[in-house]
């Protein structure tokens, strides 16, 4: 109870009491008696104290990290935040544990963690006190009935959708049924020899697709924002297709780009593992290039994961934890440089650069602190004026870093073109007084994101290709896209989820599993 009542009184201290938080606070009060009432009834002494211990420290992580996703961001800790943690990269976290941790943060962790000085002690208070409730007789029968009658006034009570251990043993099943599809469905593609038709394979080819990170359009000066955040690439304004409207399906690179690149869209979730980009573009005859400014994941069989080792030549940067993740995106256009001098004929490379991502400052070298004055926010704090330079800062080197990698391009001369767009946008003290981005606390900037092309003066664009700077896009489709523009032909390209198609169809933009973008926002 000790815990319990703490994080549900620092939550409401922090920002509110509400419904929510009582009927997860009621739920945790539940779940806790029963799993109490159930270890109670095993037989040992011994057994019991270790599954108390075990269930103690289970429970107090949980509660805390609870406590402390609602003090700084007013979001509960799920399924999604734990899917997302176990997905990325060791870089990621150390940068984000580092980010958002203060005093408040170090007197919370030690107002839940001091009593478990006492873990012993309490361990064998629950065996007492649980031995006050054991069953003599017809164990099993009655632990069973009140098994079910637990498990169905949980379920039809609906407290049981606030049971963290319910939601993500949920969520494993269900993505493990899916994986189990995709595979089978990918099997069957793998053995079809004519899956993928490159319609220019006459020509030599060259193209790049370059994946920002946490960049929103809001902070570009391509875009209208009223610094000079792109002054490099706002001089080839004129050779730029800048598409105004185009906004991500997430706002975690996991989830986003696991989508953008593979089969996967809101409609057809499940086949977020199909048909790799890469995978098309190898089939097509090209030779595939992943180049990475991250770490590798935690779990090599995430869907992201997947993609990038399906390339024939795979570069990370950064192949173990990086103290403070100091590479810059700079030391990539090298690599660059080796895979434009490689001799196939046709090379399609994907740069994942770390473009904006927390933590800002350093995201670029000490000649791009360029923005230092008080910036416009109606938040009127210093960590908000600090963050949007650092901020301003990193767009304007991912600036540097597309002018580059477009001269480099160019000078190729070739049927060749560049894709920009970032994974996901961020939010940083510009509608709401925060920084980062968070499916459970979402804002416009977070989805909102760039997406320009350019192509060379020789490029072999499809027939139906048509520009429409305004078409309202999410880049769940982004696999047709660029397999259309690239002039590849499969059954399973789409042209009527390509952006650069005449035969485009607008569809609902719908984010967080079931709101429509354009009215969610308003």
């Amino acid at each position: 109870m000790y815990w319990l009542v703490l994080g549900f009184v620092l939550e409401g201290i922090f920002h509110f009491f509400s419904l929510k938080r009582i009927f997860n606070f009621t739920e945790n009060i539940c779940f806790i008696g029963f799993v109490i009432f159930i270890i109670g009834n095993l037989r040992g002494p011994v057994l019991k104290r270790s599954l108390f211990k075990v269930f103690i420290l289970a429970m107090v992580i949980m509660l805390w990290f609870e406590t402390l996703m609602f003090y700084h961001f007013k979001i509960a800790f799920g399924p999604s935040s734990l899917y997302v943690i176990s997905n990325t990269n060791p870089d990621e976290l150390i940068e984000f544990a580092k980010e958002y941790t203060d005093f408040k943060v170090f007197l919370l962790s030690v107002l839940f963690f001091i009593p478990l000085l006492k873990l012993k002690a309490i361990a064998q208070s629950l065996v007492a006190i649980s031995s006050k409730c054991a069953i003599d007789k017809y164990k099993l029968a009655k632990l069973s009935c009140i098994t079910l009658v637990f498990l169905i006034s949980f379920k039809y009570s609906k407290l049981i959708d606030y049971n963290l251990p319910y939601l993500i043993g949920r969520s494993i099943v269900l993505n493990y049924k899916d994986s189990q599809w995709v595979e089978g469905f990918n099997a069957k593609l793998e053995a079809n020899p004519n899956l993928v038709k490159n319609k220019n394979e006459n020509i030599n080819s060259t193209y790049i697709v370059v994946i920002g990170e946490s960049t929103t359009s809001s902070h570009m000066q391509l875009y209208g924002y009223y610094r000079q955040t792109n002054t490099l690439l706002d001089k080839q304004r004129d050779s730029l297709k800048i598409y105004n409207d185009v906004i991500s399906p997430h706002t975690s690179t996991f989830h986003s780009l696991s989508k953008s690149l593979s089969l996967g869209n809101y409609e057809d979730p499940k086949k977020v593992l199909a048909l790799p980009i890469t995978s098309v573009f190898n089939k097509s005859g090209f030779k595939t290039f992943w180049i990475s400014n991250h770490s590798p994941a935690f779990n090599p069989n995430s869907a992201l994961a997947r993609i990038a080792n399906e390339a024939q030549s795979l570069f990370y940067n950064s192949k173990e934890v990086v103290v403070n993740n100091l590479k810059h995106d700079g030391e990539l256009l090298s690599e660059i440089d080796e895979a434009l001098k490689d001799s196939a004929s046709h090379k399609i490379i994907f740069l994942h650069l770390i473009g904006a991502h927390f933590s800002y400052e350093n995201r670029y070298p000490s000649e791009f602190n360029r923005f230092i004055e008080k910036p416009k926010s109606k938040f009127d704090s210093e960590i908000a004026f600090e963050k949007i330079n650092q901020y301003d800062n990193a767009i304007s080197y991912s600036d540097f870093i597309l002018s580059e990698v477009l001269d480099k391009l160019k000078a190729e001369n070739s049927n060749s073109y560049l894709m920009f767009f970032s994974d996901h946008g961020e939010e940083v003290f510009q509608d709401e007084n925060f920084y980062g981005h968070f499916e459970d606390r979402p804002t416009k900037n977070t989805f909102k994101i760039p997406f320009v092309l350019w192509y060379s003066s020789s490029f072999k664009y499809p027939n139906d290709y048509e520009f429409d700077q305004n078409r309202k896009y999410m880049t769940d489709d982004l696999w047709h896209s660029i397999a259309h523009i690239s002039g590849l032909e499969s059954p399973f390209i789409d042209v009527k989820r390509s952006i650069f198609s005449s035969e485009f169809e607008h569809r609902k933009r719908i984010i967080l599993k079931d709101k429509n973008y354009e009215s969610f926002f308003e």
